[in-house]
């Protein structure tokens, strides 16, 4: 048996560096690989950040201003959240049809509303969509 070994030691010992160097370089391409998904995913949160930021600014502006369509900013008086139906409540940003009906349950189950501060017990609407709508709403005179 030694002498087996000891005529292919050569043989042998080049399989073994073929080995090694072949699994040293599946190390090095996984952590380059590795390497490239990290800065992927580096970009995609910053793309992600950026576009929290772009859809909180545009937000602010007025439909008119984004998608050249007449909203509720273009118009002299808010909308009364005590007697609007669903179709006028849908157009508030941040109001779609399920909102738009919990408001309407909301009100009709409490008698309307007392403040337009009441709105933040509706289902759903919380701070930062009601900083959206109180400048948009009104509960009448």
């Amino acid at each position: 048996m030694n002498e087996i070994l000891f005529k292919y030691r050569y043989l042998i010992g080049g399989i073994l560096i073929l080995i090694i160097l072949a699994g040293s370089g599946l190390l090095v391409w996984n952590r380059l690989h590795q390497t490239k998904i990290n800065s992927e995913n580096s970009q995609i949160a910053e793309l992600q950040k950026q576009n929290d930021e772009l859809r909180a600014q545009l937000s602010g502006q007025s439909q008119s201003q984004v998608a050249g369509a007449s909203t509720i900013e273009d118009q002299s008086d808010k909308i009364n959240i005590n007697n609007a139906d669903a179709t006028e409540l849908d157009k508030l940003p941040g109001i779609g049809p399920a909102k738009a009906a919990d408001i309407i349950s909301y009100r009709e189950s409490n008698g309307g509303f007392q403040s337009i501060e009441e709105l933040k017990e509706v289902k759903g609407i919380g701070d930062k969509t009601f900083e959206n709508l109180k400048d948009l709403v009104t509960i009448g005179e």
